[in-house]
């Protein structure tokens, strides 16, 4: 059976409506369903996101740290203690999926080395000299400084230092791996089974669309405090 041409403007947009009605059918009766689908599309794109935002701050931080470590006259002002992480800068393998989870963890969602120092709850030593234990070492540098803050003993400040090397080697197992997908999904994966740390990013991602903070400020849980 020929159809006229003039008919089938009719006919396409009968079938249109047909499926339109049909769509809001389906989402009437199953309507549950299409929520749960939608919500956790949006929690899994931001957990992707939020990935991609950590990874782009995790490189430079890894390159801060092979710069410090790096040799120079005056290295004995500063590098102390790099040679505890020395096999970890010579690397140059890529990553597998389980290290650079283990690592995006580690950097992102694990207390802060200064905060695992205060868990201990050790009372302040009147012979406890923090600058003593900092001269020349490379925790003394600005962007490590911070997490001595409430050091009160030489077993907190053990504590911190060995944090400081445990993130600054998963930081340079992110910076092996740069922003390729395999780092974006096992960031989203590590954002996904830690929902406190997501939600806090979601809070600080708002604020910078709301013009409230700046992209700068973004600071995923503990990994630029």
């Amino acid at each position: 059976m020929r159809v006229a041409r003039w008919e089938l403007p009719a006919m396409l947009l009968g079938r249109i409506r047909e499926l339109w009605d049909e769509t809001l059918g389906s989402l009437r009766r199953h309507w549950p369903l299409w929520l749960a689908t939608a919500v956790g599309a949006g929690i899994v794109s931001f957990a992707i996101t939020l990935s991609d935002e950590q990874g782009r701050m995790a490189l430079p931080r890894a390159y801060s740290v092979k710069m410090t470590c790096e040799d120079d006259i005056e290295a004995y002002l500063w590098r102390g203690g790099c040679d505890r992480i020395a096999a970890d800068i010579a690397k140059s393998a890529a990553p597998s999926f389980g290290e650079l989870y283990d690592a995006f963890v580690l950097v992102h969602h694990r207390p802060t080395p200064g905060e695992a120092a205060a868990a201990l709850g050790d009372a302040p030593d009147p012979a406890f000299n923090l600058a003593a234990i900092l001269k020349g070492q490379r925790y003394g540098l600005a962007l490590s400084a911070q997490e001595f803050a409430d050091v009160k003993s030489k077993r907190q400040a053990d504590t911190v230092m060995e944090g400081i090397d445990a993130r600054d080697r998963a930081l340079l197992v992110i910076g092996r791996a740069g922003l390729g997908y395999d780092a974006l999904a096992a960031g989203a994966l590590a954002n996904l089974v830690h929902p406190v740390a997501l939600v806090d990013g979601a809070r600080q991602y708002l604020a910078i669309l709301m013009g409230t903070s700046k992209r700068s400020d973004f600071s995923p849980h503990s990994s630029t405090r």
